[in-house]
């Protein structure tokens, strides 16, 4: 009988309790950007619509997106990133605890403003940090410029990936 009622508000009670500390800390975190609560909800919303389409579930996502928009983040992007880091997670076979696990390690490298060897070794420690991740942080550092347009340069990082995030 308890598990039909109470146990079942009780869950509801912390659900919401949940999304109402991730809706303060995202607001705190994006004021700069001029974000509304109702853009924080709507966020809040497209997570707690694809948690439900998943394994990972939305207590660990509003942390992450807290965690994101800490690292200066904004709202929209920040839910965007944890859907496409659930996204790798899935199809690497990481189960949630391990992707809440790597996306904390992630929040950590955006707020420093690079990935270094010690946060590549956190998503390989939990299955995330293969061959097409590898691949997907290349592209993205050669759409930011961090390659100069040097070709070599980025085929030395494809082939010695960890030694190029120690550099």
């Amino acid at each position: 009988v308890k598990s039909l009622s109470t146990d079942q508000i009780a869950a509801g009670f912390a659900e919401y309790e949940l999304k109402m500390g991730s809706i303060q800390t995202i607001l705190a975190n994006t004021a700069r950007h001029g974000t509304s609560l109702e853009q924080v909800k709507e966020s809040l919303g497209k997570l707690n619509d694809y948690a439900d389409k998943t394994i990972y579930n939305f207590g660990a996502m509003t942390k992450n997106i807290g965690l994101f928009t800490n690292a200066g983040i904004k709202v929209e992007d920040a839910t965007s990133m944890i859907q496409g880091f659930s996204n790798v997670a899935a199809a690497s076979g990481t189960d949630a605890e391990g992707a809440a696990r790597a996306a904390y390690q992630l929040s950590q490298a955006l707020s420093a403003g690079t990935i270094r060897l010690r946060d590549w070794t956190s998503l390989t420690n939990v299955g995330m940090g293969n061959k097409n991740m590898q691949d997907g942080l290349i592209q993205i550092a050669q759409a930011m410029g961090e390659f100069n347009g040097q070709a070599d340069v980025a085929k030395m990082a494809q082939a010695d990936f960890n030694s190029s995030l120690e550099k």
